[in-house]
């Protein structure tokens, strides 16, 4: 908050790739009027695990009359150390689907076998912390029902995901509340690995996947990618690079 703050003062744009929900909703909240009105964007969550799949998404939703978009998010590979870090903190947060343009409160302990374009296995999914995808299309006039499933393409890391999941909720949520931040650290540590293989393209790949329907017809929409990292950086200088050009 302090960061957004300070380009506020200074009339600065601000973009990051954390695109948890629930500081994507905080930053709307405290700072989306004040931004608006200086003519500065603000944009959390510009990454791969969400903006690829926003992406697809406005191309679903080209057609006319289709207003419900069911996402799924997935790559393969493992998450970096600050990722791990930054994905354990989401479990102190609630998390929301957007049901007829309203926020509905998800279970965290929710989990999906869903269909993985391009291959016969079916994939296992979470919520994923709700992602910030039901927030991004809240105020689209274009759209009343959002769902997403994320989760990474190895079922067996899954499975330890949906576990962990459960045994926060049971183990730690049930401790005093300034508790849960060294708690929360202590088992994200459990799941550091080292640096994974972050660009390379035949192991960190990813599938963007949106389902987009409503009264008047249906699309399907299919991105593939690989190196993760890369196409975050690249959108990033993309955005900083827009903005420069802006008159």
């Amino acid at each position: 908050p302090e960061v957004v703050e300070a380009c506020a003062a200074t009339g600065a744009h601000y973009l990051d790739t954390t695109g948890e929900q629930d500081w994507v909703m905080a930053a709307q909240d405290r700072f989306g009027a004040s931004f608006a009105e200086k003519g500065l964007l603000l944009s959390p969550g510009i990454a791969q695990m969400y903006t690829t799949g926003e992406i697809a998404a406005n191309i679903a939703l080209e057609t006319p009359g289709l207003d419900t978009l069911d996402i799924l998010v997935l790559w393969k590979g493992f998450p970096t150390y600050a990722s791990i870090q930054t994905i354990f903190t989401i479990l102190k947060a609630e998390w929301f689907h957007l049901q007829e343009n309203q926020y509905v409160k998800v279970d965290p302990l929710s989990k999906w076998d869903v269909v993985v374009p391009g291959q016969h296995e079916l994939g296992l999914t979470v919520p994923w912390g709700g992602t910030c995808h039901p927030v991004w299309f809240k105020n689209d006039p274009r759209v009343a029902n959002v769902k997403v499933a994320g989760g990474v393409m190895n079922r067996t890391v899954m499975e330890a995901v949906v576990a962990t999941t459960a045994s926060v909720e049971s183990d730690i949520k049930t401790l005093p509340r300034d508790q849960w931040d060294d708690a929360l650290a202590k088992v994200a540590d459990q799941w550091a690995q080292g640096m994974p293989p972050r660009e390379n393209p035949r192991l960190n790949i990813s599938v963007d996947s949106v389902h987009a329907s409503g009264p008047l017809g249906r699309k399907h929409v299919v991105i593939h990618g690989n190196s993760n990292y890369k196409q975050t950086g690249l959108m990033q200088a993309w955005a900083a690079m827009s903005l420069l050009q802006q008159p």
